[in-house]
């Protein structure tokens, strides 16, 4: 029996579910929108980013996006004391790990599972791994920055193609 066979044969009960999804807060109102048909695709909201600075009806036009649509989470509370973490760590935090912790005690209190609840901790953990990859991060950020940096240079009277220059110089270092 090979290693796949083995693992096939393995029993494995998932006992909790936690999620985050647009438009569903929660596990119940992940089901109802599925049952109900909601859409949870909607236009870009104020809060995330301005359409007109990144959208471009070309595909292939760079550091653009060409849909004005997407999935977007609504805002989640997080407590940070409440998992163990100082709020000082919060700004250095990628917030998807912070979304993770919140999705895992979801997860863990619809099994059954919660400040209520004794159990052995020794037998339950959560691993949570974001990576990425600084030499690709770093200068898109940058780049997603540029309609910050044009209004910048606009505001201050620099504009077009001297504009543009200034931006590819801060760019290129």
């Amino acid at each position: 029996m090979n290693d796949d066979d083995k693992a096939a044969q393995t029993p494995l009960a998932i006992i909790g579910i936690g999620c985050l999804f647009p438009k569903a807060g929660g596990l119940k109102e992940y089901w109802s929108n599925i049952k109900e048909r909601v859409d949870g695709i909607t236009e870009v909201p104020p809060s995330h980013w301005s359409p007109e600075d990144y959208h471009d009806a070309d595909p292939k036009s760079p550091d653009r996006t060409y849909g004005r649509r997407g999935g977007f989470l609504s805002p989640v509370d997080f407590d940070p004391p409440e998992f163990g973490v100082s709020p000082n760590n919060i700004p250095a935090t990628d917030p998807a790990q912070l979304l993770g912790l919140v999705v895992a005690q979801a997860a863990m209190r619809d099994a059954g599972y919660g400040p209520e609840r004794a159990f052995d901790r020794a037998k339950v953990s959560v691993i949570l791994g974001v990576t990425g990859t600084l030499e690709l991060a770093i200068p898109l950020g940058a780049r997603l920055g540029h309609p910050v940096w044009r209004r910048a240079l606009r505001e201050a009277g620099i504009a077009g193609e001297r504009a543009e220059a200034v931006i590819r110089r801060i760019a290129d270092s």
